[in-house]
């Protein structure tokens, strides 16, 4: 796994969405797509194969941004990662990550095909 082409710092974090059945963490981001001219993009970063995603940040108003990520411990296929930001730590170990094109249309299936009809009156 290299994530040496990723860009991690700066990159703000929206949200987290767990996919329990895939065994995947999303992060929505605003990722930096143009660092000269301070352009930011809404992006998915994916964690492959998760195991014990913790999160060690204290009070923080506003979404964190990320300021380093660390690959801290490689015992194949795993990788351990640290995710440093300006609100604390998170913790990961994965077997890949992966940089997305945003599609809302695609997140918002996923809820559709899980939500529930409303009951008759």
């Amino acid at each position: 796994m290299d994530i040496s082409n990723l860009h991690f710092h700066d990159t703000e974090i929206l949200r987290v969405v767990e996919d329990t059945d895939g065994d995947s963490l999303t992060f929505e981001v605003d990722y930096p797509t143009d660092w000269d001219a301070k352009i930011f993009e809404r992006r998915w970063i994916v964690f492959e194969d998760v195991l014990e995603y913790r999160v060690s940040e204290g009070p923080f108003q506003g979404s964190p941004t990320i300021l380093d990520v660390t690959i801290v411990e490689h015992l194949a296929p795993r990788y351990r990662l640290q995710i440093d930001t300006n609100a604390g730590t998170r913790h990961l170990s994965c077997t890949d990550v992966r940089l997305l094109e945003h599609q809302p249309e695609a997140a918002n299936k996923g809820r559709q095909a899980t939500a529930s009809p409303s009951p008759a009156p």
